[in-house]
C-alpha cells in the first residue's frame, strides 16, 4: 500500500511539473525584426562597427534559435527580409556574427542555403 502511494504521489507531482512547462513557441520572422532594425546601420555601411544594441539583439536571436527548425526559420526570415535592404553590404552581413562574438549556426547571407 505504501509503495502504491509513493508511486501515485510521484506520478501526480511529475504530471504537475510537466503541465507547468509550456511548450516553446516556434521562432517567427516577427522575432527577427528587432535584430534587423538594430543592425541595419552597420549592414548598410553607415557605421564601421555594429552597435552594442545590434550585438545584444543578435545574441538574443541566437538564444531563441535553439532547434534546427528554429535556425532554419531564422535563416529563411533573414533571406526574406534582405531584399528590403538593397544597400546592405554582403561583407558586413557576413562579418556581423564575428564582430558581435555570436556563433551563429548559419551565415547571414542573401544566398544562404537554409536547408543545411
Amino acid at each position: 500500500m505504501v509503495k502504491r502511494s509513493i508511486i501515485f504521489i510521484f506520478l501526480l507531482v511529475s504530471t504537475d511539473v510537466f503541465l507547468l512547462e509550456s511548450p516553446a513557441e516556434a521562432l517567427t520572422c516577427f522575432d527577427i525584426i528587432p535584430t534587423v532594425m538594430q543592425c541595419a546601420s552597420f549592414a548598410l555601411g553607415m557605421v564601421s562597427r555594429p552597435s552594442s544594441q545590434c550585438c545584444n539583439e543578435l545574441s538574443r536571436l541566437h538564444g531563441m534559435a535553439r532547434t534546427t527548425d528554429d535556425r532554419r526559420q531564422a535563416c529563411n526570415c533573414l533571406k526574406q527580409i534582405a531584399p528590403q535592404y538593397p544597400g546592405a553590404m554582403d561583407a558586413n552581413l557576413l562579418a556581423l556574427p564575428q564582430l558581435c562574438r555570436v556563433a551563429l549556426a548559419y551565415p547571414i547571407r542573401r544566398d544562404a542555403d537554409c536547408s543545411k
